[in-house]
């Protein structure tokens, strides 16, 4: 119980800095003051009745010391983002606004200035965690906090050389590229990730299914190469005959040098200050539990950079360290009892991590992985390999390149290892399980947690865990009920959304989703994409600005990695603002622009230009996606927004990819339009977004046009949202409120 002294103050204090930062998003804030500030009352409370002592004045008390905790790291965080912004000598920033990214290290910033907002600039900065050049921004410059970067915004950039103690590392993380770039397949991409976190090879497919088989966490350099690498230093030097003091220097500069050389990302912040404490600890002889020793680190950390306490990669890491240290041991021990012990440590490690990270994992993204465990279990020891054998490569290419190419050749078996567990684990039923949204499906997360540690603490973990597993089903059931209803959604390829009297339609291909159209509000379209298991929009495309198409894009914000639009008017205008300033990319469309996402490919079909905004300057797309059956052609969508059959017209006469498979009927299936192009199109299915309206939509004509040129059309106001997928036999339908084919 002494390590609860540090722990439960610190989570009360941590929790506390995360809600009243004035740059904390909510989300990561209600995630962390959830879960760790109840898991910490409930402790205390527990505490204080294990010794018989008065539960509410300890459960007071401790949060008493944890306020007293934040007061100063409040203080520090309102002081880094009030005072000028003089110099940026140990950030490492992006350039954002060209076609590609440009990595710097920025040494000085004159006359900067924060602020809370977007502040206009000709140049915008991010800090990130890669340090390649030199520069010093010059003129007007704004900085502010986003989550855990600071961001800046400069008028110009004058690139220099950079500093020695951050150049060194370079050349090794470019010869470990290097040494691994010969290597075949998704080994080859994922052996630097997994090395020294360098995910600059790891394609977008692969990265998607890491996270969907819950192994992201490999490619994220923490405490267990923190270990291998602090541990290897230390017994290396012991080996020569080194003292104790000598062998924790060498571990030290170690560990120093490791952390320059995969860039200090917040989880090796984290690991890296815990070891340094472990070391310090080593050298005078005090050593502490490993709950104090991350407590501490925990403490230290905040008080130096403040802005991390609404970090979700920090969060992460400092959860899931707490969940090894508390329940790693404990769920092995009850797990031992019907399997070898062995295999019950391989499965309690993942599971004590998974159980302490959920309530931050669901509130950035509401869906679990019921494989993580099985994938970690499976992976989990192939890692260590791979981190030993790739940090060695990467040390030899650059003086050794034949020997680095070598060593890379060794790591990548067991990296191609991890990366088919990833892949296989994706496919398979229940990768990604729906969960409840927040708030919800944070406070189960957290009951569960909460579950757990109070059952361990009363000497009851099985008691405990088989609350938890009950708090589960109910709460996955809960939120997998609508998918359930709509039936086998596995292999489906476009979903036309229940929107009401609106339009949204969902396309994905591998990694891939596109989302045509956002509906009227924010609740129906979160609702379909929960259903649906998409969590993260590659290419938003608002064919128009009208309220039923674009009026629930704001809540995508965040979510968004470009967004296609049609001309702008005074309603646009915010709307691209917002989902800019969330980090999307606004790209106006014209006829015969492109983007190709994976495997799938989207052109614009129209406008070609010079139509004012409005239902005629809608964004028509043709969506290409690779064929599932045999190397046809492929499936392909036409999306025609709300254009009336003039625009139509001159669309056709244009020139229109035919046919397709699929079409969405225009303006909610209207009277106004031309059969000339669906006669052209020729599509087996007509898609229909329309709820309950005032204008007569879906039209008797419209719906006899679908069917006089060869399609079934199918209503969102009948049969909910519908999924499509293709096969040997044609296109498959399946719909929420019938399951099988209408």
């Amino acid at each position: 119980m002494r390590d609860l002294r540090l722990a439960l103050p610190v989570a009360i204090a941590w929790a506390t800095l995360a809600a009243l930062s004035p740059h904390a998003a909510a989300l990561p804030s209600a995630t962390l003051v959830c879960a760790l500030t109840a898991c910490a009352c409930l402790l205390a409370g527990h505490r204080a009745s294990a010794h018989g002592r008065d539960r509410t004045a300890a459960v007071l008390r401790t949060a008493a010391v944890g306020l007293g905790f934040a007061v100063p790291l409040i203080a520090g965080a309102a002081a880094a983002t009030a005072a000028p912004l003089d110099a940026c000598d140990a950030m490492s920033l992006v350039v954002l606004g060209g076609t590609t990214p440009a990595e710097v290290l920025v040494t000085g910033c004159d006359g900067a200035a924060l602020s809370a907002g977007m502040p206009p600039s000709a140049l915008l900065l991010r800090a990130d965690a890669s340090l390649a050049i030199g520069a010093t921004a010059v003129g007007s410059c704004d900085a502010w906090l986003d989550g855990s970067r600071w961001l800046l915004a400069c008028d110009r950039l004058e690139v220099s050389e950079p500093a020695a103690w951050a150049s060194w590392a370079s050349p090794l993380r470019d010869g470990l590229l290097a040494a691994s770039a010969q290597l075949p397949g998704a080994g080859g991409e994922l052996l630097p990730g997994l090395a020294i976190g360098d995910e600059r090879r790891v394609s977008p497919a692969l990265r998607t299914a890491m996270l969907d088989a819950g192994l992201s966490h490999l490619t994220a350099v923490s405490g267990a190469n923190c270990v291998i690498v602090v541990g290897a230093a230390f017994h290396a030097a012991a080996a020569l005959g080194a003292r104790r003091a000598l062998r924790v220097g060498v571990a030290g500069v170690a560990l120093v040098g490791f952390v320059l050389l995969v860039t200090p990302e917040p989880s090796v912040v984290r690991a890296g200050t815990m070891a340094v404490i472990a070391l310090v600890g080593l050298v005078t002889g005090r050593r502490a539990g490993a709950i104090a020793v991350l407590s501490l680190a925990v403490l230290i950390v905040l008080a130096v950079q403040p802005h991390l306490a609404t970090s979700a990669g920090f969060a992460l890491s400092a959860l899931a360290t707490a969940g090894l240290i508390v329940h790693g041991r404990a769920i092995a021990g009850t797990l031992a009892r019907v399997l070898p012990m062995p295999l019950a440590a391989l499965i309690a490690v993942p599971t004590a991590a998974q159980l302490w990270c959920l309530p931050v994992l669901v509130g950035l993204d509401a869906r679990v992985s019921i494989m993580a465990v099985l994938a970690n279990l499976l992976a989990g020891p192939a890692a260590p390999l791979v981190t030993v054998v790739g940090l060695a490569a990467c040390l030899a290419a650059p003086l050794a390149p034949a020997v680095g190419i070598g060593l890379a050749w060794i790591a990548w078996l067991p990296a191609a290892w991890i990366a088919h567990v990833a892949m296989l684990a994706q496919q398979l039923p229940g990768s990604q399980t729906p969960w409840p949204a927040a708030p919800w499906g944070v406070v189960a997360a957290s009951a569960m947690l909460a579950a757990v540690v109070l059952g361990h603490a009363r000497g009851r973990l099985l008691r405990g865990l088989a609350v938890a597993g009950v708090v589960a089903l109910v709460a996955g059931g809960a939120a997998a009920w609508p998918a359930v209803r709509l039936g086998a959604l596995a292999d489906w390829s476009i979903a036309q959304c229940d929107v009401g009297q609106g339009s949204a339609t969902v396309v994905r291909s591998g990694g891939a989703t596109v989302l045509v159209d956002a509906g009227r509000e924010p609740g129906p379209i979160d609702r379909c994409l929960r259903m649906l298991g998409v969590a993260r929009v590659d290419l938003l495309v608002l064919t128009h600005f009208d309220v039923d198409h674009a009026g629930g894009a704001p809540s995508l914000a965040g979510r968004i990695g470009t967004l296609v639009h049609g001309p702008l008017d005074e309603r646009a205008v915010p709307v691209v603002a917002e989902l800019e300033a969330a980090g999307a990319t606004a790209i106006e469309a014209r006829r015969g622009d492109a983007w190709q996402l994976g495997d799938v490919r989207v052109e614009a079909l129209w406008p070609i230009g010079d139509e004012p905004p409005g239902n005629d300057a809608s964004v028509a797309v043709a969506i290409d996606l690779p064929s599932t059956v045999g190397g046809g052609d492929g499936l392909e969508l036409v999306v025609l927004g709300d254009l009336g059959a003039e625009a139509q017209s001159r669309m056709l006469r244009a020139g229109v990819t035919a046919p397709a498979a699929i079409v969405v009927v225009a303006h909610h299936g209207s009277a106004d339009q031309l059969p000339g192009l669906y006669r052209r199109l020729g599509a087996s299915v007509g898609l229909v977004g329309v709820g309950p309206n005032e204008y007569g939509h879906p039209t008797d004509a419209a719906l006899r046009l679908v069917r006089e040129t060869g399609g079934a059309p199918l209503r969102t106001d009948e049969l909910g949202t519908i999924a499509l997928a293709v096969d040997a036999q044609g296109v498959r339908v399946w719909s929420e409120r019938v399951g099988g084919p209408p």
